[in-house]
């Protein structure tokens, strides 16, 4: 039995294929942190490095000819403008940094640089000063030697400023390292630059250390923009690659499930779409083959009953016949005796006539046509209704796609069957509504109705309900049966249902237009 809400197949594939989407984005997510949580420095040799090494390049050349006093403010904007913190780490005393640094941090700072060159420790020459002037003497006074033999207080030799100009270019900056800080304080980078010094003497190095709360760094050190568009774009590529193939599955499953319905009304005679060689094509011509067997067979039955019902009339004729004659030539007090045989003949005769109407509605070929429901259901209401005709509320000009004898047989048998089972007295109605491509009509009562285990069974032939019911009011079993045959055979369906105010009721599906529902 079904339960629940009604999932279509195509958002359960769907469904399944972004939770493994998601589920695979959680695993390289985790797989990622990971690998971040062995060594952020990976990142370094991508798209990070390059950030780290543009911001560099741009701090060195706004510090190029400041004292050493001034990097650090000037730096600050820089550090600002991109939502970190950044100043040159001095070794001597990391406490100018604008933040504590980490103790895994100090260290790795300490071992970052390469050592300074043997011999004397190399002086960082002093720009010569925009205007003219002395050169700044905040590294202390450089010796005479150094340029070029005259005294400091010659004010911008020109063979200085030629030196000065002819250094080679200076090397882009180069990130050192990326990590995390001990206890979770924040993520620090460190950038290696190369400044210039004397003519002669080896360039100097210093760090530019920066420090952000977030691994991304704003942006510096890990994008997630990239990440998000590219995880967005595998979405929308899986589910354009994926969603034609499932489409193709789910639309073939719900022409089975079409053709798999009108196989159970009764309907055999269907055609499935061919679909390759796989297991849904398998299952579609397997079904396309039992139908054409279940049609053979039912048609074969209904044939061998009305064969079989046309043979007993001759007999049964002659029987009667013969009983209408020997009721003549005996004397009164033998009729009684024999009017009992006479009415098991009737039964058999009543019996052979339903079947032989059970075997053609199954058999014959239908006149399809449109019908006016209203002008129909009267005619047969005021033939078939009784002492107490049917509540007939039925729309004038409502017409439906039907045999008029196929249906006019229908109507009369739940009519009539209204009437035996309700009892002569019970309120029978019949109304229709246009429901979509179909019109439906329905034919119920206000007695006492019957077991819902047994609605699907109604319409086999020879099967009555109630089975303490003798011949007299339960018939023989063949009214629905006769009735679904009949619609069936009007390309509709008969469906029996239980009111909720109580009684029986049948409905009748019957299509508006002639169009066929292969």
């Amino acid at each position: 039995m079904k339960s629940g809400p009604y999932v279509p197949l195509l958002a359960k594939v769907l469904g399944w294929l972004l939770l493994h989407l998601l589920v695979m984005g959680l695993a390289f997510i985790g797989f990622v942190d990971w690998q971040l949580g062995l060594g952020l420095d990976s990142l370094l040799s991508g798209s990070a490095g390059e950030r780290l090494r543009t911001f560099g390049d741009s701090a060195r050349e706004k510090i190029l000819h400041l004292p050493r006093a001034e990097w650090n403010s000037v730096i600050a904007p820089l550090a600002l403008e991109k939502k970190v913190t950044a100043a040159v780490f001095d070794l001597d005393d990391p406490r100018h940094f604008p933040s504590t640094i980490p103790a895994n941090v100090l260290a790795r700072t300490k071992t970052s640089l390469p050592p300074p060159p043997p011999g004397p420790p190399a002086r960082r020459r002093p720009p010569p000063p925009v205007g003219g002037g002395r050169p700044r003497e905040d590294m202390g006074p450089p010796p005479f030697e150094d340029f070029g033999g005259r005294p400091p207080f010659e004010r911008n030799p020109p063979e200085l400023k030629n030196d000065f100009q002819a250094e080679m270019p200076l090397p882009s900056t180069r990130p050192l390292f990326l990590l995390r800080g001990d206890h979770g304080d924040g993520y620090w980078a460190g950038i290696q630059m190369i400044l210039p010094n004397f003519p002669g003497e080896p360039r100097h190095h210093e760090l530019l250390l920066i420090r952000a709360d977030g691994v991304d760094g704003s942006g510096m050190f890990f994008q997630f923009k990239p990440w998000l568009w590219g995880g967005l774009a595998v979405l929308a590529l899986s589910l354009a690659f994926w969603t034609p193939f499932v489409w193709g599955i789910t639309r073939y499953i719900r022409r089975l499930t079409v053709v798999t319905d009108r196989i159970s009304a009764g309907q055999f005679k269907i055609s499935m779409p061919p679909r390759g060689n796989d297991e849904l094509g398998n299952l579609g011509q397997a079904i396309e083959t039992m139908a054409g067997r279940l049609d053979h067979l039912v048609t074969g039955q209904k044939r061998f009953l009305g064969d079989a019902a046309h043979e007993l009339c001759a007999p049964l004729a002659r029987l009667r016949t013969g009983l209408g004659i020997l009721e003549m030539k005996i004397g009164e007090t033998e009729r009684d005796r024999l009017s009992g045989i006479e009415a098991d003949a009737q039964e058999l005769a009543t019996l052979v006539e339903e079947i032989l109407a059970f075997s053609r509605a199954g058999n014959r070929t239908p006149r399809r046509e449109p019908i006016l429901i209203a002008k129909i259901v009267r005619e047969i209401a005021a033939r078939e209704g009784g002492e107490r005709e049917p509540e007939i509320g039925i729309q004038q000009g409502l017409t439906a796609i039907a045999d008029p004898t196929l249906l006019a047989r229908a109507l009369g048998n739940l009519i009539r069957n209204a009437r035996t089972h309700a009892g002569p007295n019970a309120k029978i109605m019949i109304d229709a509504a246009e429901i979509g491509d179909f019109i439906e009509l329905t034919v119920r009562d206000d007695g006492p109705g019957i077991s819902p285990d047994e609605l699907s069974r109604l319409f086999e032939p020879f099967y009555r309900p109630d089975r303490s019911r003798s011949r007299d009011t339960g018939g023989s079993g063949l009214g629905l049966a006769i009735v679904r045959a009949a619609i069936e055979a009007c390309g509709g369906e008969a469906i029996a249902s239980l009111p909720a105010s109580g009684g029986f009721a049948v409905t009748i599906r019957l299509r508006k237009t002639l169009e066929d529902k292969t």
